[in-house]
């Protein structure tokens, strides 16, 4: 009888571990899987940056016999609108995370620790951008751009950016604030900071977490807008990089491989961006959906 058991119990046993075993090998299954599939799209754009045109078809996943640089060399030196592409890419992103930064920063800042019908109010209208879609109000804003004298200017381009971002960034800074005690800002004031310093001075470095985050994810979509680009930036000099980058999808559809050296060279800040700011966008996303 004892020995029936022990048997039974090292059947239950071994079964366990084929499960646990199958179970991860199907997890490490998926994420090669998932891998392949983020990383297949860089692979191509770069193995097609390096082909010269006349290689651009023979074995379309191999890296090329001989890799050159002529493409990037083009793009750089030869196409103007790149060059104006990137000073106004860097020229309207900039201010527009300053801007996001400073103001949604402060104004979370106030929504979460005001639990008021008022400030609720305010909240939910401040918010209410999340619901919206873009083509709802693109017209409208054209026109009011327009009337304003600043459609095609850089100006017109960071003010209409900032105030599209607004809810997001403000939906998240306010959950994230939620979570820091109220306790330090009550020591600060009793230090004799008023409201101003005991933002400045002790809530707004504890939200480094969640302001990084909002700097790659603002820095990332302002970078690749393309959809309030091609509304307010008509003139050529006012382009873009996502705008000046469909030259190649036009008359020039031949001219693919400099269109993914473009497209590499025009990546790489976001990149190294992301990169460098990675450990804190994990923390500050999970920090900032805790309360709402």
């Amino acid at each position: 009888m004892a020995h029936t058991i022990v048997s039974t119990d090292n059947r239950l046993a071994l079964r366990r571990n084929t499960k646990k075993k199958l179970s991860k090998t199907a997890q490490n299954l998926l994420i090669l899987v998932t891998m392949i599939v983020v990383l297949l799209p860089f692979y191509v754009a770069i193995v097609y940056s390096f082909r010269s045109p006349s290689d651009i078809t023979v074995n379309r996943l191999s890296w090329p016999d001989n890799p050159t640089l002529i493409n990037y060399y083009n793009v750089i030196f030869n196409n103007d609108s790149f060059l104006t592409g990137y000073k106004n890419s860097i020229i309207n992103t900039i201010p527009t995370v300053v801007i996001l930064m400073v103001f949604t920063s402060m104004a979370a800042w106030v929504l979460a620790r005001h639990d008021t019908p008022f400030y609720r109010v305010m909240y939910a209208i401040l918010t209410l951008g999340l619901l919206i879609p873009f083509q709802c109000f693109e017209l409208p804003l054209y026109i009011n751009w327009y009337n304003a004298g600043l459609v095609s200017t850089n100006i017109g381009f960071i003010i209409a950016r900032a105030g599209l971002q607004i809810s997001i960034s403000l939906t998240a800074i306010t959950g994230f604030i939620k979570t820091v005690p109220r306790d330090l800002e009550d020591a600060a004031s009793i230090d004799g900071c008023n409201r101003f310093q005991c933002f400045w001075r002790v809530v707004f470095p504890l939200m480094t977490p969640i302001n990084v985050t909002q700097l790659v994810l603002n820095t990332l979509f302002i970078w690749n807008d393309y959809s309030t680009s091609i509304i307010l930036l008509r003139k050529k000099e006012s382009y873009t990089l996502t705008l000046a980058q469909i030259v190649y999808f036009n008359e020039n559809t031949s001219m693919l491989n400099e269109a993914f050296a473009f497209f590499i060279l025009a990546m790489i800040p976001i990149l190294i961006l992301y990169l460098s700011m990675q450990k804190y966008i994990v923390s500050g996303i999970t920090a900032g959906a805790v309360k709402g």
